[in-house]
């Protein structure tokens, strides 16, 4: 018999390791200025009662979209639309949010096509897509907003976002609202749009995606910056380390990468020699496990108890990541210019 209480601790557990997972993937792209004002939010006399309203205040939001623009949950989102979150999900190391999508005939001035939502301390994470105007996209403009959208979310900004409009439906405050939390949605955007050129992997893909919808300004969403200073802060990033390890991730691990998903779908294969060329790690692997070891004990003997113990020999050095990082931008440097631009030092 299995006890309740144990699948409890190892549930809580688990949730702890995801979240510790998810902190260490976003340090290692957000904006640090980003990070440190969410965390002063979270963690501050002032700032934690403000957002606390916003856990208080979910419920009646939940069931106030759900008799309005929401569609049943038991209707689900288009099956690529799925495909590609659970990829990027993985990729960005995001919590896995709770997907809901518009009822048809939504303004399009009333919603964005992707929106963030969620509650404080990352308990809670929603993301409310516009089904058919985000299968209407390019392939790269859906994955950018996707990406972006997940970076909110591991960013701890669906609160701020749920805030400002839970302030829109109320019909009161939404200016108050706007001003107290401009400093953090301010600074907000860069993070997620990094989050977008990882997700893309391709700057040019990235930048015509974010120059497309530079444009859709919802009246209830926060403000965010100038598209000039947005194409400047992730052209900035694109020459770091982080998205040089992220493209080499990418060609040794293809599960990560666009070109195994539209494989996966059906979709017309690239051209791509690489696999004929040289065998994988995996058939490597399993060649060398297969060849018997001569110093393989005989009969049954348990080569763990026969065996002497030596020492593990070293990891050969990643040439080929070091050729890569010859040259790239810390993520230090990457936050220090962009400050500078938005004259925060």
């Amino acid at each position: 018999m299995v006890h309740p209480a144990a699948d409890v601790a190892q549930l809580i557990e688990r949730r702890e390791v995801l979240a510790y997972e998810q902190r260490l993937a976003r340090a290692a792209y957000a904006y640090g200025v980003d990070l440190r004002r969410a965390a002063w939010l979270a963690a501050s006399t002032f700032g934690d009662p403000l957002m606390r309203t916003v856990d208080r205040g979910w419920n009646a939001l939940v069931a106030d979209l759900s008799g309005s623009i929401l569609q049943d949950p038991s209707r689900s989102a288009p099956l690529p639309v799925m495909e590609e979150l659970a990829r990027l999900v993985r990729l960005l190391r995001a919590p896995l949010p709770t997907l809901r999508v518009l009822v048809r005939g939504i303004a399009s001035s009333s919603w964005p096509i992707v929106t963030p939502l969620g509650t404080t301390k990352g308990s809670i994470h929603w993301l409310v897509i516009d089904a058919e105007r985000l299968m209407a996209l390019p392939a790269h403009e859906r994955t950018f907003l996707l990406g972006a959208a997940l970076g909110d979310l591991q960013c701890d900004h669906g609160s701020i976002v749920a805030a400002h409009l839970m302030a829109y439906r109320s019909d009161h405050g939404l200016g108050l609202v706007r001003t107290l939390l401009k400093p953090w949605s301010k600074v907000g955007v860069f993070s997620a749009d990094r989050a977008g050129l990882i997700a893309n992997n391709q700057l040019d893909a990235a930048l015509a995606a974010m120059r497309a919808h530079a444009s859709d300004e919802v009246p209830w969403m926060p403000q965010r910056p100038s598209i000039a200073l947005r194409e400047q802060a992730l052209s900035d990033f694109d020459r770091s380390a982080v998205m040089v390890r992220v493209r080499l991730m990418m060609q040794r691990q293809p599960e990560f990468s666009l070109r195994s998903l539209r494989r996966h779908r059906g979709d017309t294969p690239e051209p791509d020699g690489s696999a004929e060329a040289e065998p994988s790690a995996d058939a490597t692997e399993t060649a060398s496990d297969a060849t018997p070891s001569p110093a393989a004990p005989a009969g049954g003997a348990d080569p763990y108890r026969s065996a002497a113990p030596t020492a593990k020999a070293p990891e050969p050095d990643d040439d080929e990541l070091a050729r890569a990082l010859v040259g790239a931008w810390s993520l230090a440097r990457c936050d220090q210019r962009l400050t500078r631009r938005l004259g925060l030092l």
